[in-house]
């Protein structure tokens, strides 16, 4: 149960967002924004652990401090960008430029201040992956999004695919999320079924979102609970609807106490809600103030 607090750990990223070709505009991305402050929002102590470059850390910590999230930053040469591409239900990203891996002393750090750590990779190299053994052994419940090790990155462009660390952090994690295809290419790359997955790694609950198909949560014990998305009234944008789908949920389980049924359905209704754009603002992330990455 999340009673001292959780930390969110992962790259703080700047999004530049295009649209159709020619709508651009920036604004604060990664899990630890659209996650912590779904946790925030919950009264939840949240933190996140993350590493910007200075000339950025003032616009991050303007956004997040009013959330009443404390920023836990390592300091590095750049932070991540993110350019999304977006047409129509067709999404393209590149990584211009990535912060520094975060470090197993600054995710040590912050062990004594709360209950449960939400890992929430956006690329392979985010996480040192010598960190996962001290993950592992901490006697937190560790929650982890896999999207990050199920990219790989050539020329700056995200492709599909398995990164080496992912064995790492499933043997670290009691409850894992994943989209339909990224749940495919992990299957195919162990040569397992979802079944054999969870009990070599120990993972308690695997839930799995299909976006506008609904999704569903698989348990240990062998039971799969579907669950329905919420119709989109207006649609705004989808970016970060996936973490806020997965905060949800872990509020619904492990700090409103439901059972999955129950927290799928709140986390898909809030999920509706960024997509439309009434969750969190647009204009609550915006970071026009930096300069574009080329």
């Amino acid at each position: 149960m999340i009673k001292k607090g959780i930390a969110v750990i992962g790259s703080t990223t700047v999004d530049k967002i295009v649209k159709k070709g020619h709508t651009r505009y920036l604004k604060l991305g990664g899990v630890t924004t659209y996650s912590g402050i779904t946790y925030s929002r919950h009264d939840i102590k949240t933190h996140i652990v993350t590493n910007v470059a200075a000339k950025d850390l003032p616009f991050i910590r303007r956004c997040l401090y009013k959330e009443n999230i404390n920023v836990h930053a390592g300091f590095s040469e750049h932070t991540t960008h993110f350019i999304n591409t977006i047409n129509g239900d067709e999404r393209h990203q590149r990584i211009p430029v990535k912060a520094k891996s975060i470090a197993r002393d600054q995710i040590m750090e912050i062990f004594d201040l709360v209950d449960c750590v939400h890992l929430g990779p956006l690329h392979p190299m985010d996480i040192e992956s010598h960190a996962f053994p001290s993950i592992e052994n901490s006697r937190l419940t560790i929650f982890l999004d896999a999207q990050g090790y199920v990219r790989v990155i050539k020329d700056k462009v995200v492709y599909s695919g398995v990164a080496g660390s992912l064995t790492d952090a499933l043997m670290a994690s009691q409850i894992v999320k994943t989209d339909e295809l990224e749940l495919e290419i992990i299957l195919h790359h162990y040569r397992m079924n979802l079944t054999e997955l969870m009990a070599k790694h120990k993972i308690e609950e695997f839930v799995v979102s299909r976006g506008p198909d609904g999704g569903f949560v698989k348990t240990i014990a062998g039971d799969q609970f579907e669950y329905r998305a919420v119709p989109i009234r207006l649609f705004d944008d989808s970016t970060g609807a996936g973490d806020v789908f997965f905060a949800a949920y872990i509020v619904g389980r492990y700090f409103k106490k439901k059972d999955v049924i129950e927290a799928s359905a709140y986390a898909a209704n809030l999920s509706a809600r960024q997509v439309e754009g009434e969750h969190i603002k647009p204009d609550e992330l915006c970071l026009n103030q930096i300069m574009s990455p080329k």
